[in-house]
């Protein structure tokens, strides 16, 4: 029979997909389009917002991270297990970024949601022993001409985590020890930008993260280098605190508590800070680009399923 009104089937409307789903990975058949230097400020922008949003949340899981990586402070195995981790646990918190921008509140366990299952752990590992090892690479790399000559009981001392030591060091050898350091973590950061969201959100193997994440790093120069100015504008602060601090202690003076309680939660809050600028710029790369005027699109995936996302999922 014809349709007395004239009306065609409507198609039903295709399904929403997880982010931690099959075929949930960004429909991007090649590179998101180049962003300006403007939009690397408005990056920070977004992020300061998305903070706001949902703060002593946000705050929680970063101080829980921080707790974390205060526990790894020991050495040994503790500490080389965090660093092997450091991509997963980054993956919890943008997974807490990713509630937020939803209007939820993220859980206070949301920091290990990797660890909750969905077949992203052992990426998210892997990326981290390719991080540390390119770091070791380019620290290797930079100083291990000046530590030939170094004297066998000074580097003991060193390699045994005594501080002090530190300060025996040659004013010109400690400062290409300094460089190397940074210059190796800076690389290791780069690698790890957008390859863990990419392994989290997108489902991708860890090669293809790595790939695309270093050509991404290069296509968005731009908007990335504000990012950068910004970030380090705002940390500059932040590490010339970290730096009285560590004076006091390696003098014999510590600090009181209150300095210390201050210094920790300007830490957590420029971590957090951190954390939401690399959500909302693969957010605006990779899942739902900026309006005009630097506003975040709305939310429209969901956090991956079993991964911790709200209040709700911990109660169930």
């Amino acid at each position: 029979m014809n349709d007395p009104q004239g009306t065609e089937p409507q198609e039903p409307a295709p399904e929403r997909q997880q982010p931690g789903g099959p075929g949930s990975h960004p429909p991007d058949p090649g590179q998101p389009g180049p962003r300006s230097f403007s939009t690397g400020f408005a990056w920070l922008n977004s992020a300061a917002s998305l903070l706001r949003s949902q703060a002593p949340r946000l705050l929680l899981l970063g101080l829980l991270l921080q707790m974390i990586g205060g526990l790894s402070q020991a050495g040994g195995p503790l500490a080389f297990l965090f660093i092997i981790a450091v991509p997963a646990l980054t993956a919890g918190m943008l997974q807490g970024m990713h509630v937020a921008a939803g209007g939820e509140r993220p859980g206070p366990f949301t920091v290990f949601a990797a660890f909750a299952g969905g077949g992203r752990l052992l990426p998210l590992l892997l990326l981290g022993l390719i991080s540390i090892g390119a770091t070791l690479m380019v620290l290797f790399f930079l100083v291990a001409s000046t530590l030939s000559g170094l004297d066998p009981e000074l580097a003991a001392r060193i390699q045994a985590g005594d501080q002090t030591a530190v300060l025996e060091l040659d004013p010109a050898i400690a400062q290409k020890v300094l460089f190397g350091t940074v210059t190796g973590l800076l690389v290791g950061a780069c690698l790890s930008l957008f390859a863990v969201p990419l392994i989290w959100f997108g489902g991708r193997p860890v090669g293809a993260a790595l790939w695309l994440g270093v050509a991404t790093l290069f296509r968005q120069w731009r908007a990335l280098t504000a990012l950068g100015i910004g970030l380090a504008a705002v940390g500059l602060p932040v590490g010339l605190l970290a730096g009285m601090l560590m004076a006091f202690q390696l003098s014999g003076a510590g600090p009181s508590f209150l300095t210390t309680l201050v210094l920790l939660l300007i830490l957590v809050v420029y971590q957090v800070y951190a954390f939401a600028a690399q959500y909302v710029a693969y957010r605006d790369l990779f899942m739902a680009p900026m309006g005009d005027g630097g506003e975040m699109a709305p939310r429209d995936e969901g956090p991956p399923s079993g991964d911790g996302g709200g209040d709700d999922q911990l109660v169930a």
